[in-house]
């Protein structure tokens, strides 16, 4: 099941105090939720864009490779969530990536994650990030994620420890 109101779900979630002060917090609010794009084909899909700042720059200047894990790795929680009818808490058991090509300094982004499946006790994501204006491919990978008691809206919501 996927939830009809996704986008407030998506702005509420990049804004939970627990998100604050994190290394996450920079890309989850500089991601731009696309509904509509000509590559969701099923509501499993979620494409965001993400526009690449100075600050995730490495010294051969093309994106660093923990940027683009980080951002897979956000994205793929949001289509997690996205596909979750329960809304739950996830932490990553396994996250792969493949680099296929550079990213580069101001390149827009289209970040093109999918939800496979969401059990009661894991879920299975894979996501594609391309450079939008020629659709190249920067790097495709697959995130799985233990589903864990509670959601991330949750009041008394606590960090692992």
């Amino acid at each position: 099941m996927v939830h009809k109101e996704f986008g407030d779900i998506f702005k509420r979630f990049i804004q939970i105090p627990i998100i604050k002060n994190t290394y996450a917090e920079h890309f989850y609010s500089a991601f731009q939720f696309l509904p509509g794009h000509a590559l969701e084909r099923n509501s499993n899909h979620l494409i965001l864009r993400y526009k690449v700042p100075q600050e995730i720059m490495n010294m051969n200047g093309s994106v660093h490779g923990g940027a683009l894990a980080t951002i897979l790795d956000c994205a793929t929680t949001i289509a997690i969530l996205r596909g979750d009818r329960n809304l739950s808490r996830t932490v990553s058991i396994e996250l792969g990536l493949s680099f296929i090509s550079p990213a580069k300094l101001n390149d827009s982004l289209i970040v093109h994650a999918i939800c496979q499946k969401v059990g009661k006790n894991v879920a299975y994501s894979v996501c594609d990030i391309y450079e939008e204006s020629g659709m190249k491919l920067v790097t495709t990978g697959r995130h799985i994620k233990a589903v864990l008691p509670g959601t991330f809206f949750d009041s008394d919501f606590k960090k692992i420890s």
